[in-house]
Formats: structure tokens, C-alpha cells, sequence
């Protein structure tokens, strides 16, 4: 018999892939993001991704460390991520702000793209993507082991 820990790959596996966003989220600092409807730029762009970046980087080191915070870490961002999507699908029309910002330098190469259709595949994305976030979470409370929580 092994001494091993359930599901410590799993979450050193997760750990790199946040630590790969949190760089991520250093390369996009400047870049303007959509807050409550309305595209923001400047200093409130930086602390949004500054924000990710730190959230990214403290569950990097709590999911590979197994420590008692990255559960708990994993819990607050998870919420945080799941607040921000949200509210990207629901205030005002920040989705297609979005959409419009992501396709403005490539407006010539969709031209025939009907953007009720994109929008629509872009908020059933978001909606999955917020449903891994707690069905991981889930997980984690059924590993909850690995973080010296019984």
C-alpha cells in the first residue's frame, strides 16, 4: 500500500495550469477588459488582471502545496471568477462590448458571421465554463484530504 494522497496529481496538474495563468494575465496588464456594462482601460484594467494574477498565483501555490488556504483560495476565487462572468452575461450589453472589442481588428475576416449566433455560443461558454469552476471545486471537497481538512 501507498501512503499517496487522493487526487494530489490532479491538483499539481491544476496548479501548473494556474500558474501558466497567472503569466498569462502578466502579458494582458494593459489590456482594457469590460466592468458593469462599461469598458474599462487604465488603471482599473491593470488592477483587474493584477487581481487575477495574485488569485491565480496563490492557488498555484495552494493546490501544489496541499496547504489548508489553497482550498480555501480555491473556494474565494471561484466565487470571485463566477461574479465576474456573471456579470459579463448580465449587465447592460458587456458581452457584446466584448465581442466587439475582440473582433475589431479582424472585422474583415467574418463578415457574414451573425453576431446573435456568436454571442449566444459565447454566453452557453461562459455558463459551462462557470459549472467546471464548481464542479472542481466539488472535487476538492471530496479530496478536502489533501489539504488537511477532514
Amino acid at each position: 500500500m501507498t501512503d499517496a494522497v487522493k487526487g494530489r496529481s490532479t491538483f499539481r496538474v491544476t496548479a501548473v495550469c494556474f500558474g501558466f495563468s497567472a503569466v498569462g494575465e502578466l502579458f494582458g496588464l494593459h489590456d482594457s477588459t469590460v466592468l458593469f456594462g462599461a469598458l474599462v482601460g487604465g488603471g482599473g484594467a491593470l488592477v483587474y488582471h493584477l487581481v487575477y494574477t495574485v488569485l491565480f498565483a496563490w492557488l498555484t501555490i495552494g493546490l501544489w502545496t496541499g496547504s489548508r488556504s489553497g482550498y480555501y483560495v480555491l473556494i474565494g476565487t471561484t466565487v470571485f471568477y463566477t461574479v465576474d462572468r456573471l456579470q459579463l452575461l448580465f449587465v447592460g450589453n458587456a458581452l457584446k462590448i466584448t465581442l466587439r472589442q475582440e473582433l475589431a481588428g479582424s472585422a474583415g475576416l467574418l463578415p457574414t458571421a451573425d453576431m446573435g449566433y456568436i454571442l449566444q455560443v459565447l454566453t452557453i461558454s461562459i455558463i459551462v465554463l462557470i459549472l467546471c469552476w464548481w464542479g472542481f471545486v466539488m472535487y476538492a471537497y471530496f479530496r478536502r484530504g489533501y489539504f488537511g481538512i477532514r
